[in-house]
């Protein structure tokens, strides 16, 4: 794994790892904050830590993927459906003589509209030419809400980065109540947020194109 996550060249991130992310589903849905933390208080075992307990939950209907149910797009490349089912290793090919395996790779984006939490090299080694983050950072033009992490992910595909799925290890939402500024996102009569952020994202889509006109293995959207 180490392996796949470290960079070649010591200047581009090889891999982008991506972490399987859930929710834990609660009805009603707490009010306060106070009042979701009491879940884990009360009961330590209300988030799953293990891949056996995360079948479970997903199991008796407790866990879904995170978004599933209001945001498709968001995790579906993920195929947590395989993950879930233990597929993580791609088959080796038929030159690989050792038949080493590797984590799962992702061969299309479902969506590009994909945003899933990635594990990344942040250092560069000690060779690289260019001393500076290998990682690009978020695009502080995103603001408030919505966006940012699909800007983030895009700009990670059209640098050619491709991106393996973490074997057995997975992230848990613990619920909340809606944010503030969840609520001015989705408010788009009264606020003009969500409005700005798409027009951004369109733009920002054209910078990346022609900036990594000339890249090539970027990860293409399936058929």
């Amino acid at each position: 794994l180490v392996d796949q996550i470290s960079s070649n060249n010591g200047e581009v991130p090889t891999n982008a790892i991506v972490v399987p992310a859930f929710e834990r589903k609660v009805n009603p849905l707490c009010s306060s904050i106070e009042a979701c933390k009491e879940y884990l208080q009360k009961d330590p075992s209300f988030l799953p830590t293990l891949f056996n307990d995360m079948k479970e939950c997903v199991r008796d209907k407790k866990c879904i993927v995170f978004q599933s149910d209001n945001n498709w797009e968001g995790h579906h490349t993920t195929k947590t459906k395989k993950w879930l089912k233990s597929e993580w290793y791609d088959e080796p090919s038929e030159n690989d003589e050792q038949k080493s395996r590797t984590i799962r790779q992702i061969k299309c984006f479902d969506s590009l509209r994909y945003e899933p939490y990635v594990v990344l090299p942040w250092c560069p080694t000690a060779s690289s030419s260019k001393p500076q983050p290998l990682t690009p950072y978020y695009d502080e033009r995103f603001y408030g809400y919505g966006k940012n992490k699909i800007q983030h992910i895009s700009h990670l595909r059209y640098r050619g980065v491709p991106f393996y799925v973490l074997p057995r290890s997975f992230v848990v939402h613990h619920p909340h109540p809606e944010s503030n500024v969840k609520q001015v996102w989705n408010d788009r009569k009264k606020n003009k947020l969500h409005g700005e952020m798409d027009r951004l994202y369109t733009k920002y889509i054209d910078e990346l194109e022609d900036e990594y006109s000339d890249v090539k293995g970027v990860v293409p959207e399936c058929d």
